[in-house]
């Protein structure tokens, strides 16, 4: 392991824990989780004109999305989950554009 930690085999960046086999992240495992949980959930219809609905992963939700009018499903909470995920960016942003700069 190098000192600043493996690097990810799924998108490259550092991990903080060895383990065995390919280095993955924790971002990295917690989407291949909901990956696999996607896959054993029913797939559900659009309620706007009955397509089959595909999922999809966003802010680490699995999301139905209709192929045909792109129209969206959330489960109970998820709204929830996405407003705290991008509210916790955009602050992490903000903090970022305070910071003094080293001259």
């Amino acid at each position: 392991m190098s000192l600043f930690g493996e690097k990810c085999a799924r998108c490259g960046t550092r991990a903080r824990k060895a383990s065995e086999g390919p280095t993955i992240c924790e971002g990295c495992q917690r989407e291949m989780k909901l990956i696999v949980q996607a896959q054993a959930e029913d797939s559900r219809r659009c309620p706007i004109d009955g397509a089959l609905m595909q999922k999809e992963i966003s802010f680490m939700i699995v999301i139905d999305r209709c192929p045909t009018c792109r129209g969206i499903w959330l489960d109970g909470g998820e709204l929830e989950r996405i407003k705290g995920g991008v509210e916790e960016k955009a602050l992490i942003a903000m903090s970022r554009s305070f910071a003094m700069p080293i001259a």
